[in-house]
């Protein structure tokens, strides 16, 4: 099968394409949306309707990180001002005035995590959060640790299992102010305390 350009059609490299169109039209979208420096409820209905009709879309980073925050969001049916602001804060930093953090260049991918990363056991452990949440804010992420029997900690202790670093990271970690927690964690664990860095996402895929 030939497409209107007499090529090959390729299921795969369409898909690729379809994917790429969609992410531009979600970036545009969410520009939109944040060009008067606000999100009201209104802007927050038409990005849940648009998630809704572009699931393939917001399957995958960064747009699942939208769905999921608009998906809490949406629960009970009220978008609060402060929902507001932070669905404002999360489509800011989709963005971030230029495309790196969609192609994931601003992602915290280059953090020293542990590898492979390792099964996540909540009951009983010690949790503690550093940088910024696609998830939601941090007493969103804490919450949701408690709720499944963990504890949560604001500093790096010999007692600390998990160490959770937020998919907004910086590939300019050590620099950046969350960037001391990391390097006393990779301290223990180099000393042999058994301290795990995870990434947001591997956090987040292993919620029940």
């Amino acid at each position: 099968m030939l497409d209107d350009q007499r090529q090959p059609i390729s299921p795969a490299l369409n898909a690729a394409r379809r994917r790429d169109r969609d992410i531009s039209e979600m970036i545009g979208l969410v520009k939109g949306v944040l060009a008067d420096g606000v999100v009201t409820a209104a802007e927050a209905t038409l990005l849940r309707d648009w998630a809704g009709a572009h699931p393939e879309t917001v399957a995958t980073f960064p747009g699942d990180r939208l769905l999921a925050r608009l998906q809490r969001i949406f629960a009970d049916g009220v978008v609060s001002h402060e929902e507001q602001e932070d669905l404002a804060d999360l489509l800011r930093q989709m963005v971030g005035g230029a495309a790196g953090i969609i192609a994931g260049e601003d992602a915290a991918t280059t953090l020293p995590l542990t590898l492979p990363q390792p099964p996540i056991i909540f009951d009983g452990r010690t949790f503690v959060f550093t940088g910024k949440f696609a998830f939601g804010p941090r007493s969103v992420c804490e919450s949701t640790v408690a709720s499944l029997g963990g504890r949560c900690g604001s500093a790096i202790t010999r007692d600390l299992h998990y160490l959770v670093i937020g998919t907004f990271g910086s590939r300019d970690w050590i620099h950046s102010s969350h960037g001391r927690k990391i390097e006393q964690a990779v301290g223990l664990r180099s000393k042999g305390h058994p301290v795990a860095i995870l990434s947001e996402d591997h956090w987040a895929a292993s919620l029940p």
